[in-house]
Protein backbone atom coordinates (compact mmCIF):
# COMPACT_ATOMS: atom_id res chain seq x y z
CA UNK A 1 0.00 0.00 0.00
CA UNK A 2 1.72 2.89 -0.82
CA UNK A 3 0.74 4.92 2.12
CA UNK A 4 4.05 5.11 3.76
CA UNK A 5 2.26 2.71 6.60
CA UNK A 6 2.66 -0.83 6.87
CA UNK A 7 0.27 -3.04 8.72
CA UNK A 8 1.16 -5.92 10.89
CA UNK A 9 1.22 -9.60 9.56
CA UNK A 10 -1.06 -11.63 10.12
CA UNK A 11 -0.83 -16.37 10.08
CA UNK A 12 -3.26 -17.87 11.90
CA UNK A 13 -1.21 -20.98 11.60
CA UNK A 14 1.59 -19.77 13.29
CA UNK A 15 -0.66 -18.05 16.05
CA UNK A 16 -2.54 -21.66 16.68
CA UNK A 17 1.30 -22.83 17.24
CA UNK A 18 2.20 -19.81 19.78
CA UNK A 19 -0.94 -20.60 21.74
CA UNK A 20 -0.63 -24.84 21.90
CA UNK A 21 2.80 -24.02 22.93
CA UNK A 22 1.54 -21.63 25.91
CA UNK A 23 -0.99 -23.72 26.93
CA UNK A 24 1.68 -26.50 27.09
CA UNK A 25 3.86 -24.63 29.15
CA UNK A 26 1.22 -22.98 31.50
CA UNK A 27 -0.27 -26.63 31.83
CA UNK A 28 3.29 -28.38 33.21
CA UNK A 29 4.24 -24.89 35.19
CA UNK A 30 0.93 -25.73 37.24
CA UNK A 31 0.88 -29.42 36.93
CA UNK A 32 -2.57 -30.21 34.98
CA UNK A 33 -3.85 -30.93 32.08
CA UNK A 34 -4.67 -28.63 29.41
CA UNK A 35 -7.99 -29.13 27.56
CA UNK A 36 -11.53 -29.13 28.51
CA UNK A 37 -14.11 -25.91 29.02
CA UNK A 38 -12.45 -22.95 30.43
CA UNK A 39 -15.10 -22.99 33.14
CA UNK A 40 -12.93 -26.48 33.80
CA UNK A 41 -9.64 -24.71 34.18
CA UNK A 42 -7.36 -22.92 36.19
CA UNK A 43 -7.24 -19.33 35.09
CA UNK A 44 -4.09 -18.71 33.56
CA UNK A 45 -5.40 -21.63 31.08
CA UNK A 46 -8.92 -20.40 31.29
CA UNK A 47 -8.54 -17.72 29.62
CA UNK A 48 -5.54 -19.26 26.95
CA UNK A 49 -8.44 -21.64 26.31
CA UNK A 50 -11.25 -18.55 25.94
CA UNK A 51 -8.68 -17.02 23.43
CA UNK A 52 -8.36 -20.14 21.37
CA UNK A 53 -11.86 -20.65 20.78
CA UNK A 54 -12.79 -17.23 19.72
CA UNK A 55 -13.37 -16.78 16.47
CA UNK A 56 -13.29 -14.14 13.57
CA UNK A 57 -14.86 -14.64 10.41
CA UNK A 58 -16.15 -13.13 7.11
CA UNK A 59 -19.62 -12.93 5.55
CA UNK A 60 -20.38 -13.33 2.13
CA UNK A 61 -18.77 -10.49 -0.42
CA UNK A 62 -21.95 -11.63 -3.12
CA UNK A 63 -24.21 -10.94 -0.19
CA UNK A 64 -24.53 -7.08 -1.21
CA UNK A 65 -22.50 -6.68 -4.12
CA UNK A 66 -24.27 -4.61 -7.24
CA UNK A 67 -23.07 -2.81 -9.88
CA UNK A 68 -23.72 1.33 -10.13
CA UNK A 69 -24.92 2.96 -13.00
CA UNK A 70 -26.16 6.36 -13.63
CA UNK A 71 -29.69 5.33 -13.30
CA UNK A 72 -28.90 3.85 -10.02
CA UNK A 73 -28.27 7.34 -8.52
CA UNK A 74 -30.87 8.65 -10.95
CA UNK A 75 -33.58 6.31 -9.30
CA UNK A 76 -32.71 7.46 -5.95
CA UNK A 77 -32.84 11.01 -6.87
CA UNK A 78 -29.12 12.09 -6.60
CA UNK A 79 -27.20 13.98 -9.47
CA UNK A 80 -23.77 11.99 -10.23
CA UNK A 81 -20.65 14.58 -10.62
CA UNK A 82 -19.79 14.92 -14.18
CA UNK A 83 -16.18 13.04 -14.05
CA UNK A 84 -18.23 9.59 -12.26
CA UNK A 85 -20.68 10.19 -15.85
CA UNK A 86 -18.30 10.19 -18.09
CA UNK A 87 -15.99 7.24 -16.36
CA UNK A 88 -19.23 5.19 -16.42
CA UNK A 89 -19.74 6.38 -19.93
CA UNK A 90 -16.48 5.57 -21.64
CA UNK A 91 -13.89 3.87 -19.20
CA UNK A 92 -15.22 1.84 -15.70
CA UNK A 93 -17.74 0.09 -14.69
CA UNK A 94 -18.29 0.82 -11.10
CA UNK A 95 -19.37 -1.74 -7.94
CA UNK A 96 -20.55 -1.28 -4.27
CA UNK A 97 -20.06 -3.94 -2.20
CA UNK A 98 -20.66 -4.70 1.59
CA UNK A 99 -18.24 -7.10 3.65
CA UNK A 100 -19.00 -8.24 6.92
CA UNK A 101 -17.22 -9.55 9.64
CA UNK A 102 -18.61 -11.34 12.57
CA UNK A 103 -16.70 -11.41 15.83
CA UNK A 104 -17.34 -14.59 18.04
CA UNK A 105 -15.55 -13.47 21.15
CA UNK A 106 -15.80 -16.55 24.21
CA UNK A 107 -16.83 -15.36 27.08
CA UNK A 108 -14.66 -13.23 29.27
CA UNK A 109 -11.90 -12.98 26.25
CA UNK A 110 -10.67 -9.69 25.32
CA UNK A 111 -9.25 -8.00 21.96
CA UNK A 112 -8.42 -4.16 21.59
CA UNK A 113 -7.72 -4.34 17.81
CA UNK A 114 -9.53 -5.59 14.91
CA UNK A 115 -7.70 -5.71 11.02
CA UNK A 116 -9.45 -6.33 8.17
CA UNK A 117 -7.41 -5.83 4.35
CA UNK A 118 -8.76 -6.43 0.99
CA UNK A 119 -6.98 -7.14 -2.09
CA UNK A 120 -8.49 -6.76 -5.32
CA UNK A 121 -6.92 -8.77 -8.44
CA UNK A 122 -5.48 -8.84 -11.51
CA UNK A 123 -2.94 -6.42 -11.16
CA UNK A 124 -1.71 -4.72 -13.65
CA UNK A 125 -3.53 -2.24 -16.52
CA UNK A 126 -6.58 -4.02 -15.91
CA UNK A 127 -6.57 -3.72 -11.75
CA UNK A 128 -9.57 -2.85 -9.72
CA UNK A 129 -9.14 0.69 -8.29
CA UNK A 130 -10.37 1.44 -4.96
CA UNK A 131 -12.79 4.60 -5.07
CA UNK A 132 -13.34 5.19 -1.82
CA UNK A 133 -14.04 3.09 1.66
CA UNK A 134 -16.18 3.42 4.70
CA UNK A 135 -15.47 3.30 7.45
CA UNK A 136 -12.43 6.00 7.32
CA UNK A 137 -11.17 8.19 9.72
CA UNK A 138 -13.77 11.13 9.28
CA UNK A 139 -16.48 9.45 10.38
CA UNK A 140 -15.31 8.45 14.02
CA UNK A 141 -17.06 11.38 15.70
CA UNK A 142 -20.25 10.38 13.86
CA UNK A 143 -20.18 6.73 14.72
CA UNK A 144 -18.85 7.56 18.18
CA UNK A 145 -22.75 8.19 19.26
CA UNK A 146 -23.57 4.92 19.22
CA UNK A 147 -27.25 5.61 17.38
CA UNK A 148 -28.81 3.87 14.10
CA UNK A 149 -28.12 5.42 11.09
CA UNK A 150 -28.14 4.81 7.38
CA UNK A 151 -25.47 5.18 5.48
CA UNK A 152 -25.25 6.33 1.65
CA UNK A 153 -23.68 7.39 -1.57
CA UNK A 154 -23.43 10.95 -2.61
CA UNK A 155 -23.12 11.65 -6.08
CA UNK A 156 -19.44 12.06 -5.32
CA UNK A 157 -19.14 8.83 -4.66
CA UNK A 158 -18.81 9.62 -1.08
CA UNK A 159 -20.66 8.75 2.18
CA UNK A 160 -23.24 10.02 3.66
CA UNK A 161 -25.61 9.60 6.85
CA UNK A 162 -29.30 9.70 7.32
CA UNK A 163 -30.64 9.99 11.12
CA UNK A 164 -33.70 9.76 12.61
CA UNK A 165 -34.79 13.92 13.63
CA UNK A 166 -35.27 12.99 17.16
CA UNK A 167 -31.40 12.47 17.12
CA UNK A 168 -30.12 14.93 14.50
CA UNK A 169 -30.21 18.06 16.43
CA UNK A 170 -28.06 16.26 19.08
CA UNK A 171 -25.53 14.82 16.94
CA UNK A 172 -25.49 17.87 14.57
CA UNK A 173 -24.62 20.06 17.16
CA UNK A 174 -21.51 17.99 18.52
CA UNK A 175 -20.24 17.77 15.21
CA UNK A 176 -17.45 20.42 14.07
CA UNK A 177 -18.40 22.05 10.70
CA UNK A 178 -16.71 19.83 8.01
CA UNK A 179 -19.04 16.96 9.40
CA UNK A 180 -22.09 18.72 9.96
CA UNK A 181 -22.81 18.55 6.15
CA UNK A 182 -22.69 14.32 6.02
CA UNK A 183 -25.32 13.90 8.26
CA UNK A 184 -28.95 14.74 7.65
CA UNK A 185 -32.37 13.77 8.66
CA UNK A 186 -33.76 10.31 7.04
CA UNK A 187 -36.88 12.10 5.26
CA UNK A 188 -34.36 14.30 3.31
CA UNK A 189 -31.81 11.91 2.72
CA UNK A 190 -31.56 11.41 -1.36
CA UNK A 191 -28.54 9.18 -1.30
CA UNK A 192 -27.89 5.57 -2.41
CA UNK A 193 -28.60 3.49 0.39
CA UNK A 194 -25.33 1.35 0.74
CA UNK A 195 -25.77 0.13 4.56
CA UNK A 196 -29.16 0.71 6.27
CA UNK A 197 -29.45 1.30 10.06
CA UNK A 198 -25.94 1.00 10.69
CA UNK A 199 -24.79 1.04 14.17
CA UNK A 200 -21.41 1.23 16.21
CA UNK A 201 -21.73 0.98 20.15
CA UNK A 202 -18.03 1.28 20.95
CA UNK A 203 -17.70 5.25 21.66
CA UNK A 204 -14.18 6.44 20.42
CA UNK A 205 -12.82 3.70 18.78
CA UNK A 206 -9.80 4.77 16.47
CA UNK A 207 -9.92 3.79 12.92
CA UNK A 208 -7.50 3.75 10.35
CA UNK A 209 -8.47 3.55 6.90
CA UNK A 210 -6.00 3.38 3.54
CA UNK A 211 -6.40 2.24 0.27
CA UNK A 212 -8.34 4.92 -2.36
CA UNK A 213 -6.71 4.81 -5.72
CA UNK A 214 -5.20 1.37 -5.37
CA UNK A 215 -6.15 -2.34 -5.42
CA UNK A 216 -6.45 -2.83 -2.21
CA UNK A 217 -7.29 -1.14 1.34
CA UNK A 218 -6.70 -1.59 4.97
CA UNK A 219 -8.82 -0.71 8.19
CA UNK A 220 -7.61 -0.85 11.47
CA UNK A 221 -10.69 -0.79 14.40
CA UNK A 222 -9.13 -0.04 17.53
CA UNK A 223 -10.68 -0.12 21.18
CA UNK A 224 -10.60 -1.58 24.51
CA UNK A 225 -13.73 -3.68 24.19
CA UNK A 226 -13.50 -4.32 20.42
CA UNK A 227 -14.74 -7.88 20.95
CA UNK A 228 -18.34 -6.22 21.19
CA UNK A 229 -18.76 -4.57 17.85
CA UNK A 230 -20.28 -8.18 17.06
CA UNK A 231 -20.71 -7.49 13.32
CA UNK A 232 -18.91 -5.03 11.40
CA UNK A 233 -19.23 -4.16 7.81
CA UNK A 234 -17.05 -2.69 5.33
CA UNK A 235 -17.88 -0.49 2.70
CA UNK A 236 -15.77 -0.31 -0.58
CA UNK A 237 -16.86 1.67 -3.87
CA UNK A 238 -14.28 -0.14 -6.43
CA UNK A 239 -13.98 0.45 -10.29
CA UNK A 240 -12.75 -2.08 -12.88
CA UNK A 241 -12.13 -1.43 -16.98
CA UNK A 242 -15.36 -1.78 -19.00
CA UNK A 243 -15.54 -5.46 -20.34
CA UNK A 244 -14.67 -7.11 -16.51
CA UNK A 245 -16.13 -9.62 -15.84
CA UNK A 246 -14.64 -11.20 -13.04
CA UNK A 247 -12.17 -10.24 -10.37
CA UNK A 248 -10.52 -12.17 -7.57
CA UNK A 249 -10.85 -10.77 -3.60
CA UNK A 250 -8.65 -11.94 -1.25
CA UNK A 251 -9.39 -11.05 2.45
CA UNK A 252 -7.43 -11.43 5.92
CA UNK A 253 -9.21 -10.20 9.24
CA UNK A 254 -7.47 -10.60 12.78
CA UNK A 255 -8.20 -9.78 16.14
CA UNK A 256 -5.82 -8.89 18.69
CA UNK A 257 -6.19 -10.09 21.83
CA UNK A 258 -5.32 -7.58 25.12
CA UNK A 259 -1.98 -9.06 25.94
CA UNK A 260 -2.26 -7.96 29.87
CA UNK A 261 -5.65 -9.53 29.93
CA UNK A 262 -3.89 -12.97 27.90
CA UNK A 263 -1.05 -12.80 30.41
CA UNK A 264 -1.81 -11.49 33.75
CA UNK A 265 -1.56 -14.78 35.56
CA UNK A 266 1.04 -16.53 33.58
CA UNK A 267 3.64 -13.52 32.93
CA UNK A 268 6.40 -15.75 33.69
CA UNK A 269 5.13 -18.60 31.65
CA UNK A 270 4.80 -15.93 28.72
CA UNK A 271 8.46 -14.64 28.75
CA UNK A 272 9.54 -18.77 29.01
CA UNK A 273 7.82 -18.78 26.00
CA UNK A 274 9.05 -15.86 24.19
CA UNK A 275 12.78 -17.05 25.46
CA UNK A 276 11.87 -20.42 23.37
CA UNK A 277 10.60 -19.01 20.23
CA UNK A 278 13.09 -16.54 18.69
CA UNK A 279 10.44 -15.64 16.43
CA UNK A 280 8.32 -14.49 18.86
CA UNK A 281 8.55 -10.22 19.00
CA UNK A 282 9.55 -8.67 21.79
CA UNK A 283 7.59 -5.42 20.80
CA UNK A 284 4.69 -4.64 22.79
CA UNK A 285 2.61 -3.45 19.34
CA UNK A 286 4.05 -6.76 17.35
CA UNK A 287 3.12 -9.34 19.99
CA UNK A 288 -0.46 -9.24 19.96
CA UNK A 289 -0.93 -9.84 16.21
CA UNK A 290 1.00 -13.04 16.61
CA UNK A 291 -2.11 -14.15 18.92
CA UNK A 292 -4.80 -13.22 16.98
CA UNK A 293 -7.96 -14.95 15.92
CA UNK A 294 -8.74 -14.15 12.41
CA UNK A 295 -9.14 -15.87 8.86
CA UNK A 296 -8.00 -16.00 5.31
CA UNK A 297 -10.10 -15.97 2.08
CA UNK A 298 -10.46 -16.10 -1.74
CA UNK A 299 -13.53 -15.57 -3.49
CA UNK A 300 -13.62 -15.67 -7.58
CA UNK A 301 -16.56 -12.79 -8.24
CA UNK A 302 -18.82 -12.42 -11.07
CA UNK A 303 -19.64 -9.11 -11.24
CA UNK A 304 -23.12 -8.68 -11.53
CA UNK A 305 -24.53 -6.38 -14.19
CA UNK A 306 -27.20 -4.18 -13.60
CA UNK A 307 -30.57 -4.19 -15.72
CA UNK A 308 -31.02 -1.56 -17.94
CA UNK A 309 -34.54 -0.22 -17.18
CA UNK A 310 -37.87 -1.04 -19.09
CA UNK A 311 -40.18 1.93 -20.86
Amino acid sequence: MSSGFTAPTFDQNQADQYLDALSQLASSKLGVLSGGTPQELPKGLAIIESLRRSSVSFGDPRNELIQLTEETFKDSGTELTSIYKQQMQTQFDFYYMTLTVDMLPQPGAQFRRLTCELDFSPKGANQPIVQTIFPNQQWREVLSFGVGMKVGLNGNLDWNAGVDSEQLAQIVGALPGELKVIVSNTTEFSSIVAIPEYKYSLGQTEITALGQGNSNCYWRLQNQEIQRIGTARFGTVFKVPKGTNAITLNGTVWAEPDMNWLTADIRDVFLELMNRFGSISRNKEEVASQFSRGAAEQWQLNLPKAVAATV
